[in-house]
C-alpha cells in the first residue's frame, strides 16, 4: 500500500523527530554533566558545617570541637587531599579534634600508608586530638596499621575507653569513645567505666544507629559517621543507600532530648563508588557552651 504524505504532514513529521533528537541530546548533557560533577566534583567540594550547642543552662565556658571522619585513604584520596584536610582544621583553632573512624579504605593495598602518621600529626588543638575505630580500621588488613598510625599521629585512641578533660575553668569533659559494631566489641560498660555525672559528656562512635543502644542520658553529644551521608542524596528522598547500622540515623544532627544531640558525618572521602551527589565532603564545627 503506496502513502503518500501531504507536504504539511511531512513537516510535522520532521519537526516531531526534530523535538525527539532534541530531547535526547538535552538528557544526554544534563547526565552527563551531573556524571562529571558527581565523579570529579562534588567528592572535592569539602564543606565546612557550623552549629552552637548548650550541655547546660546558664553556662559561660565554651569549647570548641572539630569532627572529621571517613577519609578512606586510598584511590580515590590522597596524601596530598589530606594534607588539605589538616591545614583546613587548622584553620578551624579547634579546642578538641575528633575523629571517628575509617581512615584507610584497604589498608593493606595502600603503599604509602606510613606516610599518614606525618601528616595527621599536624593537627594542633588545645586539649587534645581523639579518635576511635572505624570498621575499615578493622577490615582490609587496617587492624594490624591504625593504632600505631594513630598514636604516632598524636591521637588518643579510645576503645571502649574514656578519657577526662579538665579545662581551665575548673569545668570537666569526659570524651567516651565505643569500639565499632561490624568487626569490632563495642562493650558500653567498659567504656562507661569511671564515668560519673561529674562534667558533659562527649561521646564518639562510629556507627550511629548505636546510640539507641547506649542511652539518650548517658551523653550531651555524640558524633557519628559511617554513613557518608549516603554519598548520593535525591533532593526532597535523602539518601538513596547507607550501610547497616546507619539505617535511622543517616546524616547531620538529630535531637535526641532536651539537651542530647547527635551528630552523622557525611565523610570526606568514598568507597567502593568514588561518586558523590548532593552530600559532600564535610568538617563539622561544635561551638559548645558548658
Amino acid at each position: 500500500m503506496l502513502i503518500i504524505l501531504s507536504k504539511k504532514g511531512s513537516e510535522g513529521l520532521k519537526r516531531l523527530v526534530f523535538g525527539i533528537i532534541k530531547c535526547l541530546v538535552i538528557a544526554s548533557v544534563v547526565v552527563a554533566g551531573l556524571a562529571v560533577y558527581s565523579f570529579k566534583i562534588e567528592p572535592k567540594r569539602l564543606v565546612t558545617k557550623e552549629y552552637e550547642l548548650e550541655f547546660s543552662s546558664g553556662g559561660t565556658d565554651s569549647i570548641r570541637v572539630v569532627q572529621f571522619s571517613d577519609v578512606h585513604l586510598g584511590p580515590n584520596y590522597s596524601l596530598e587531599q589530606l594534607e588539605r584536610l589538616v591545614d583546613r582544621v587548622n584553620d578551624l583553632e579547634p579546642d578538641i579534634i575528633a575523629f571517628t573512624g575509617d581512615l584507610l579504605d584497604v589498608a593493606s593495598e595502600f603503599e604509602r600508608r606510613s606516610e599518614t602518621s606525618g601528616i595527621l600529626g599536624k593537627l594542633s588543638s588545645r586539649y587534645g586530638n581523639y579518635a576511635v575505630w572505624g570498621n575499615h580500621d578493622h577490615g582490609g588488613g587496617g587492624v594490624r596499621f591504625y593504632e600505631d598510625l594513630m598514636m604516632k599521629s598524636g591521637f588518643t585512641l579510645l576503645k571502649n575507653e574514656n578519657s577526662i578533660i579538665e579545662l581551665e575553668s575548673g569545668q570537666v569533659l569526659n570524651i567516651i569513645g565505643l569500639d565499632e559494631a561490624m568487626l569490632g566489641k563495642p562493650d558500653v560498660q567498659k567504656a562507661y567505666s569511671g564515668v560519673d555525672d561529674r562534667g558533659a559528656k562527649l561521646l564518639l562512635l562510629h556507627q550511629p544507629d548505636l546510640v539507641d543502644e547506649i542511652g539518650y542520658d548517658n551523653f550531651d553529644l555524640a558524633l557519628a559517621g559511617h554513613s557518608h551521608g549516603g554519598q548520593v542524596v535525591v533532593p526532597t528522598f535523602g539518601p538513596v543507600v547507607t550501610p547497616p547500622l546507619a539505617k535511622k540515623y543517616r546524616k547531620g544532627m538529630y535531637q535526641l532530648g532536651t539537651h542530647t544531640h547527635l551528630y552523622v558525618n557525611s565523610g570526606i572521602g568514598t568507597t567502593r563508588i568514588p561518586i558523590r551527589f548532593w552530600s559532600p565532603p564535610e568538617i563539622s564545627v561544635f561551638d559548645i557552651t558548658l
